[in-house]
């Protein structure tokens, strides 16, 4: 079969026909592969750990030859002679999990070049290649250490150096971002992408179904040794009854995808996202920027007013250092417009009044008092942290007088588009600084029923996205509950945790549910999984640059 070439198209650069390999223990780790690879994609490999992706890696490498089947790499099968073997592995390079079992030589630098040296092509021309690799992998601050120096992630770096200084067609990068830190994943992640722009085919097994979905042109599904499902990432990643078998979850874009399409949020005729970014965008596009109002004529001389819709709390102190200062920031911004104040908590109304006489106004007697007042034109501002049941209602309470202003718009609670997602998190982590890997930071949301509530799970993931993978938000009353929270921490085993209130207000959920000292509240749930706790009682509100997106909002709007 030496040299005979399959009858295949150009794009082909791998192809697999019935591959069969059994260790010496017996157990039969491939079944019957068959699957071709096109030259310059991006494949992942996915499946549970022993399902077979690592062996036909070594496999299309060489490293083991199947009892039975046929691999061919460039149209013609692979030759398994010691010369055949050496071209092969200089095409075809593999980045192992552990780089550990790849670096051997005493410094970075000896290390890249010595496979290259060895090729027969001119030594000048060997070690500019080194050279240029060492640069574009940004190696050049840690060339001369002794390779048992590095940290894992410049391992990793080094490893893939050694394959990349080969000019390989394939580099196959078997979990390039385990035991990787964030900062680290990002780098690799980074590589891998430029990777791509030189032509080089890249294959990747991982577990990370949304770095899948975003990046790679085929997904190749392992189960027990055989291909359960190959296709687009869209296509394979919809497949639920295939993802169970291989213990994947859909990724986060898709779930939260179909649940707002669903609700009639999102069009489902839209293209899948490929990930939270485009998912957030689709989000941001719905139009929410409507001018209500009679038909009478808008003038120069109508009176404005903007009216500032809160939940409301009965805690004086903390209402003056939020809802309060919302307020007298959105006035010093809008100074030609007279500021109204309206609650949504008919509970905490009344409570007020009978504890304290004091009298908050409904949504309802908020408009009825600008009506009286000769107001005219009125932009509502919501203090809500999401689109959820409070909004809605507020929004219905105050469309009930649409004949009776000129005009009626809206501005956005907290968190509406892409941008405000990261405007928040830029926020708070610039209140918090930076958070010990050894230590997590909790937020405490509320939640809802509503739809909506799938913003916290978003946001959730748009931490780990921009590199806070020890931040989490939880809610109280819905998902992430604290029951998963505890799950996710499980897994980092934090030294400390610290928790703080995801609400505009530090009321009753934040000093009771969250840092109280009954034993369901989320602190003594903390303690006892046996984590020091540590809880910040400070409303969202309290943030100068929380209280700026709302002002922004009014811009908007």
């Amino acid at each position: 079969m030496r040299g005979i070439k399959f009858m295949s198209d150009h794009n082909t650069i791998l192809k697999a026909e019935s591959v069969y390999f059994t260790y010496e223990d017996g157990h039969q780790a491939l079944k019957g592969i068959n699957l071709e690879i096109k030259r310059g994609s991006k494949v992942v490999f996915m499946g549970a750990n022993g399902s077979g992706k690592s062996t036909f890696f070594l496999c299309l490498n060489g490293i083991h030859k199947p009892q039975s089947g046929t691999i061919y790499f460039n149209g013609a099968p692979i030759d398994y002679s010691r010369k055949g073997l050496l071209a092969l592995r200089s095409k075809v390079g593999i980045v192992f999990q552990d780089p550990d079992n790849q670096l051997f030589s005493a410094s970075v630098y000896q290390e890249i070049s010595f496979g290259v040296l060895n090729l027969k092509i001119p030594e000048q021309k060997a070690r500019q290649q080194v050279e240029d690799v060492i640069e574009s992998l940004e190696i050049t601050p840690f060339r001369n250490k002794p390779t048992h120096a590095l940290s894992g992630g410049q391992k990793k770096q080094v490893s893939i150096a050694d394959i990349l200084v080969m000019n390989p067609d394939i580099i196959i990068l078997d979990e390039p971002a385990a035991s990787l830190d964030p900062k680290h994943t990002a780098i690799v992640n980074h590589i891998v992408d430029r990777l791509t722009e030189r032509g080089i085919t890249v294959i990747i097994s991982t577990h990370d179904v949304n770095f899948s979905m975003d990046w790679a042109d085929e997904v190749i599904l392992f189960h027990d040794g055989t291909i359960l499902m190959q296709g687009q990432p869209e296509e394979v990643f919809v497949n639920k009854a295939v993802l169970a078998k291989t213990n994947l979850e859909q990724p986060a874009c898709i779930v939260l995808f179909e649940s707002l399409c669903k609700k009639g949020i999102l069009n489902p005729a839209l293209p899948l996202p490929k990930n939270l970014s485009s998912l957030e965008q689709y989000i941001a596009d719905i139009n929410t920027k409507i001018n209500y109002g009679s038909v009478h004529t808008m003038t120069q001389t109508d009176k404005k007013a903007i009216l500032v819709v809160s939940f409301g709390t009965s805690y004086h102190d903390t209402c003056e250092k939020t809802i309060a200062q919302i307020e007298k920031d959105i006035k010093s911004a809008y100074p030609d417009y007279t500021i109204y104040r309206a609650w949504t908590s008919k509970m905490i109304i009344k409570k007020l009044k009978e504890r304290d006489g004091i009298v908050v106004p409904t949504v309802a007697e908020a408009c009825n008092k600008m009506l009286e007042d000769g107001i005219k034109q009125i932009i509502v501002q919501p203090t809500h942290v999401i689109n959820g049941i409070e909004n809605e209602i507020m929004k219905e309470d105050v469309l009930s007088f649409r004949d009776q202003f000129t005009s009626i718009k809206f501005g956005t609670p907290l968190l509406t588009s892409a941008k405000d997602n990261e405007s928040v998190i830029n926020a708070l982590m610039s209140e918090f600084g930076t958070i010990p890997k050894n230590e997590a930071l909790i937020f405490m949301g509320h939640g809802t029923t509503h739809y909506a509530n799938s913003i916290y799970a978003a946001l959730d993931y748009r931490f780990k996205d921009m590199g806070y993978s020890n931040v989490y938000l939880g809610t109280v009353e819905a998902y992430p509950s604290m029951e998963t929270l505890l799950k996710m921490i499980e897994e980092q085993k934090p030294d400390k945790v610290t928790l703080a209130p995801f609400m505009i207000v530090a009321g009753d959920h934040a000093t009771n549910d969250m840092a109280g000292n009954d034993s369901d509240s989320w602190k003594c749930q903390l303690e006892r999984a046996g984590y020091p706790v540590e809880c910040i009682l400070k409303g969202l509100g309290e943030y100068q640059q929380i209280r700026d997106i709302f002002v922004e909002h009014i811009q908007e709007a």
